[in-house]
């Protein structure tokens, strides 16, 4: 049975009517003239959504079919974990037939090897065609591993090693010896993928704005299938990591649009519910990572089970519509009414060519008292703003940093790499469902202050757990990943809402920026366990709190108006206006970019 909205229309446009009335007559007293008949009739977008109905089988359907993109995404997010995993190792040495000499009489092969490998970090050995010359000759003596005698032992570098298959199949560590001198490249390659990322948010926004969501989305699962697949067959690292930077430009571009797409696909009331749901299948994504990996255990294998699927998502063409905010933004009316009606029909609503006469997306804007442009130096003056400004970015930093180095660094907890990965990316999904249940209950500034608290204390006590407790060590790691999850979303409602319109764009451009400079810093603070292995966990946890507690010197926003001017943002005064349901929507989003 067809729903028939007309009843809802008149109702509408009476009120339309009598906001614009209202409004002309307190601009202009003297002038009661009735308002002309575009005016009354004009429509917002979003008002005609609740029409067709925002959140109907139409939407279901497609949103369902966008989300599983974030599966894929979250595959490429994190791959470098097991890609990049560094399994045990140890020079290579030659066989040799100890038989040969009377000095070998009572030592194996084995106990041999075992000798000549005293340097634990498996860079050098005794030199094993010097060191059996000595023992020939009696200069040394070798019962078992253990070598006696007068004579220096000469010793070299190692140029080969051998792997342990144990825990990790083949990985670009193994591969490519980036072990010894040549292991700055493993953190480095992590590193130079936060700067892929930080390009893909840039420059895909930006194209996505200029050409469309469809045609980006599309191209974005392009760009991710060849970086991917291009990457599977590297033959060295000078290959892989220009490869994997791109690939991770692509996931993140793809994942930003795949966001966009969903939050204006359906009615504002149900955005942040759909912003939540294309993260949960990310998480779905993060969990299943662990166990493609575990069964797969190749590094180019996991590259191309984790890149073919992109393919499949091409027979999306012909379901996935162009997004009708953006074709509205760029006047193209006619092909925003073809969608609009499509989606009429499939949710059993009638919707008529007058109720779309006047169709608009445009929002009415705050008034600012000055017509002055506003840039990115307004955020470092006066002082309080300043300080405001870098308190806000610290926490993105922060929260970025720590996020990406307890999600990297689940293979330095002990135990199972696989399982203790599973579990990191399964707590994310209540973390995120709490803050939507109570952020609006309970503020913004102390659950961002207490779950970074709450997650840098469990880090740090996690760090100091002796090694041989690993369900404990594991337990409060988890949990520290749970408060920086929940943080990281709450951080980004929370400054979109701190900032004044005037420079809320540039104050959440740098954010974000500062979010990727926090990605790109956690691969190389996780390599700080080769100075002491609590080391990392120690800082992310200290930082954390750090940050939590410069939090409680920030405004609560919640249920505020947002500040128009930095005036306003300083003295805490603003005109009445309804918080945009746009920034609330953006709760999950920079926690993925």
């Amino acid at each position: 049975m067809r729903l028939n909205p007309q009843h809802y229309y008149p109702q509408i446009l009476v009120r339309k009517s009598k906001e614009l009335q209202a409004h002309q007559s307190l601009q202009k007293p003297e002038n009661t003239s009735i308002p002309s008949k575009a005016e009354v009739t004009e429509m917002h977008f979003d008002e005609l959504l609740e029409i067709v109905n925002g959140f109907g089988p139409y939407q279901k359907v497609r949103l369902f079919l966008i989300c599983l993109v974030g599966i894929v995404c979250a595959f490429h997010a994190m791959n470098m974990v097991f890609v990049g995993a560094k399994p045990d190792y140890h020079c290579a040495i030659d066989a040799m037939n100890l038989s040969e000499s009377d000095g070998f009489v009572n030592t194996t092969f084995e106990q041999w090897k075992h000798f000549l490998r005293f340097d634990e970090e498996g860079c050098e050995i005794y030199n094993p065609s010097e060191t059996y010359d000595l023992i020939s000759n009696g200069s040394l003596v070798i019962r078992g591993s253990k070598v006696t005698g007068d004579a220096s032992i000469p010793t070299k570098t190692c140029s080969e090693w051998e792997y342990s298959d144990a825990v990790y199949g083949p990985t670009i560590v193994s591969d490519f010896d980036l072990v010894c001198s040549d292991a700055w490249l493993r953190s480095t390659s992590k590193t130079f993928y936060f700067l892929g990322r930080l390009l893909g948010a840039v420059i895909f926004g930006q194209l996505s704005d200029i050409f469309g969501r469809k045609p980006m989305f599309f191209f974005g699962l392009l760009f991710l299938l060849i970086a991917g697949c291009v990457a599977a067959v590297a033959p060295s690292m000078f290959v892989f990591i220009p490869f994997y930077i791109l690939q991770g430009a692509a996931q993140t571009g793809l994942f930003l649009v795949a966001y966009t797409m969903c939050t204006e696909l359906v009615a504002p009331k149900y955005r942040l519910m759909a912003g939540f749901m294309i993260q949960s299948f990310y998480s779905v994504g993060y969990m299943t990572l662990s166990l493609m990996a575990y069964f797969i255990r190749h590094w180019r294998y996991i590259e191309v089970v984790i890149t073919i699927p992109v393919a499949l998502f091409a027979a999306y063409w012909c379901v996935l519509p162009e997004s009708v905010r953006w074709l509205l933004s760029k006047n193209k009316m006619d092909e925003a009414k073809a969608i609009m009606k499509n989606v009429a029909k499939t949710n059993k609503v009638v919707l008529t060519d007058n109720m779309m006469e006047n169709l608009t997306d445009k929002k009415d804007q705050p008034e600012v008292p000055d017509n002055r442009k506003y840039t990115f130096v307004d955020l470092l003056r006066p002082l309080p703003m300043c300080l405001l400004s870098l308190n806000v970015w610290f926490n993105w930093l922060i929260n970025a940093m720590v996020y990406y180095g307890l999600s990297l660094g689940t293979d330095n907890l002990g135990g199972d790499p696989y399982i203790n990965f599973c579990i990191a990316g399964a707590v994310e999904i209540p973390a995120y469902a709490l803050c939507i249940i109570f952020l609006n209950k309970l503020g913004r500034r102390l659950p961002l202050c207490g779950t970074m608290i709450v997650g840098g204390i469990s880090c740090v006590i996690s760090g100091f757990i002796p090694n041989h407790m690993v369900a404990v060590k594991v337990t409060f790691a988890m949990l520290g990943k749970f408060g920086i999850t929940a943080s990281y979303g709450i951080i980004y409602l929370m400054a979109a809402e701190v900032f004044p319109t005037v420079v809320r764009n540039a104050g959440m451009g740098v954010s974000s920026m500062c979010a990727r400079i926090g990605g790109m810093l956690a691969p190389q603070m996780l390599e700080l366990k080769q100075v002491w292995g609590p080391l990392p966990l120690i800082l992310f946890g200290g930082l954390s709190v750090s940050a939590g507690l410069l939090a409680l010197l920030l405004p609560e926003t919640a249920g505020k108006p947002l500040p128009q001017t930095i005036e306003d943002c300083l003295n805490n005064k603003s005109k009445k206006v309804t918080i945009d349901d746009e920034k609330s929507e953006k709760i999950n989003l920079e926690g993925r970019l």
